[in-house]
């Protein structure tokens, strides 16, 4: 039995809830233009509806197949095939990298949890694999314990430490922002070792050029983060490559350095896992 029809990506209740003042002042037909052609919202709600019945690693499947973007994995070698182990990647492409991972890391392992934002848990075909962050709130508590529990869990746990999408830095270079230390603290605290992973590809220029204008005009909204349904589209017939580097054992963080150091240097890593 299918859902009742309901808006799974909303851009006008996503508009209005995060800035109403903003949302009380942009023309209506301004909003409705930028929903379908950008964000492409009615497709995406009449896949999302046909598509209830799918779910988890067979959905992520399925969508990069509709889509085709073909996954190649390299150093699955390096993939621990049980036990507790915290996975941290790069973020370059907003939210198709992170069903790229899925659709690799699922050819070996079933356990994994991957901590998101809060959008993509929304997606139900989603939930069994997606754990959303959200530190703040009235249930910021609650969440903070449940994270950690993931954390202690012998679960595969897939982060994004930059939390946000890669830009382009001043060398025109694709990078992550700074990486947050969360899953350094976590490896050390819970005994689990590092994964460095690596993925491939990058946006569209437009992506980084609204950044950099959202940037220069000190706009704290990213704008630039309601064209990444789009960069899904763009992204079609390109190839992902995920690449594994050798689990960091979690003696290996000490005393050396900080945490947020250790964050650096886990982050140095990745990249020159293609380098």
């Amino acid at each position: 039995m299918k859902p009742s029809k309901e808006k799974f990506v909303d851009v006008h209740k996503a508009i209005r809830d995060k800035s109403p003042k903003l949302y009380s002042i942009i023309p209506n037909a301004l909003i409705n233009w930028f929903k379908e052609i950008i964000v492409h919202e009615t497709y995406i709600n009449d896949y999302l509806y046909e598509a209830h019945d799918i779910r988890d690693f067979e959905f992520c499947e399925k969508f990069l197949d509709y889509s085709s973007i073909n996954v190649k994995t390299v150093g699955a070698e390096n993939i621990p095939t049980k036990g507790g182990a915290i996975f941290a990647a790069n973020h370059p492409l907003g939210g198709t990298d992170a069903l790229a991972i899925l659709v690799s890391i699922g050819r070996y392992r079933s356990d994994v949890k991957f901590l998101a934002n809060d959008l993509l848990e929304q997606i139900m075909n989603l939930r069994g694999l997606f754990v959303g962050i959200n530190a703040f709130g009235t249930n910021a508590r609650e969440n903070i314990r449940k994270v950690d529990e993931l954390f202690a869990s012998d679960n595969a746990i897939f982060i994004f430490p930059a939390g946000l999408v890669s830009r382009m830095t001043r060398y025109k270079v694709i990078r992550d922002l700074d990486w947050k230390k969360t899953f350094i603290t976590k490896a050390k605290r819970h005994q689990k070792p590092v994964v460095p992973v690596h993925i491939s590809g990058r946006l569209s220029p437009r992506f980084y050029t609204v950044a950099k204008i959202r940037k220069f005009l000190r706009i704290k909204i990213n704008i630039e983060m309601l064209f990444l349904v789009d960069e899904i589209f763009k992204q079609k017939g390109n190839d992902i490559t995920i690449t594994y580097g050798k689990p960091i054992a979690p003696e290996t963080f000490d005393k050396s350095m900080t945490d947020d150091r250790w964050a650096y240097q886990v982050k140095k890593q990745v990249y020159e896992l293609v380098e």
